[in-house]
């Protein structure tokens, strides 16, 4: 997969790309800790509501369902994550030494 901002780095100035790369990198970050937060939190309201209708007060009954979200996320979008961050590290940190030297 090739991002669109490596394909123009050798036209631009160099100041310009490392500034391109690190916004490509915030928004991958940010977009990856997304796709593990965003379920998390669904289900820690899910559970808190749950909890707060029975008034069950138990740490564990918090804990556990929210682990079992995030090993679901992993397993489902993990290999994706991993493919993206892959693909950034191999373009942009290429075009990183290119544009410093």
């Amino acid at each position: 997969m090739m991002l669109g901002w490596a394909r123009i780095a050798a036209d631009m100035p160099d100041d310009r790309v490392l500034a391109d790369v690190t916004r490509a990198a915030v928004l991958l970050f940010a977009g990856d800790a997304a796709l593990f937060l965003v379920p998390v939190l669904v289900v820690a309201v899910v559970v808190g509501l749950i909890q707060t209708i029975l008034s069950v007060n138990e740490a564990s009954l918090s804990f556990l369902p929210k682990l079992a979200a995030l090993v679901a996320v992993l397993a489902i979008v993990g290999d994706s994550v991993m493919r993206g961050l892959g693909d950034f590290l191999t373009t942009g940190l290429l075009d990183m030494v290119g544009a410093i030297r």
